[in-house]
């Protein structure tokens, strides 16, 4: 099932009922963001947002008290922030495209070699493409800032889909607005 990716006000997002969604705003600062998170979900699951719950684990990432059943994720760069929620486990990342040279000690093997295959132009995108793979299946597997990037093998599908593998599998979507890339992640069932 592919993600729903809305940007814009919470009125005019059409949601399918299953479908993960990654909603693209404005970011209003680190520290104010739970009502953005407490609006989203709200409108998911039908509850009021002031019953939105909120809560963070030992590791300091977000998850939902209640309503039971729902998962959130957050990701901030640069003047807007992507929420993450869905009734799977999700993780979404957002990094801004700075045309820097790709950090080759970073990749497996096999995604160095698909990044020199490319005009050396076209590589940073591609290896920004990767990073935000890597860090949403981190996120996913609860650990990020102890998961090495280079253990996480990621697999591009098309220019849209992809996988990342280490310590369990996600699918991952991932979008590039021009100034940013964005990827969303959830647990594979393979």
């Amino acid at each position: 099932m592919s993600p729903i990716w809305h940007d814009g006000p919470l009125a005019a997002l059409d949601w399918d009922g299953a479908a993960p969604v990654a909603w693209r705003i404005a970011d209003p600062g680190r520290g104010r963001r739970q009502p953005l998170v407490a609006a989203l979900l709200g409108r998911l699951s039908g509850d009021a947002a002031d019953a939105i719950r909120l809560a963070r684990d030992a590791a300091g990432a977000p998850f939902v008290a209640h309503p039971p059943g729902w998962h959130v994720s957050l990701a901030g760069r640069g003047d807007c922030c992507l929420i993450g929620a869905a009734r799977c486990r999700i993780a979404v990342d957002r990094e801004l495209v700075d045309g820097q040279p790709p950090l080759w000690d970073m990749l497996t093997a096999g995604e160095t070699r698909d990044l020199r295959h490319l005009p050396v132009a076209d590589q940073p995108r591609a290896w920004l493409r990767r990073w935000t793979i890597k860090e949403a299946h981190a996120k996913l597997v609860g650990t990020p800032r102890r998961l090495a990037p280079e253990t996480i093998d990621t697999r591009l599908i098309d220019r849209v889909r992809a996988t990342a593998n280490c310590k369990g599998r996600s699918d991952c979507w991932t979008r590039d607005s021009g100034d940013a890339i964005e990827t969303l992640a959830v647990w594979s069932a393979a």
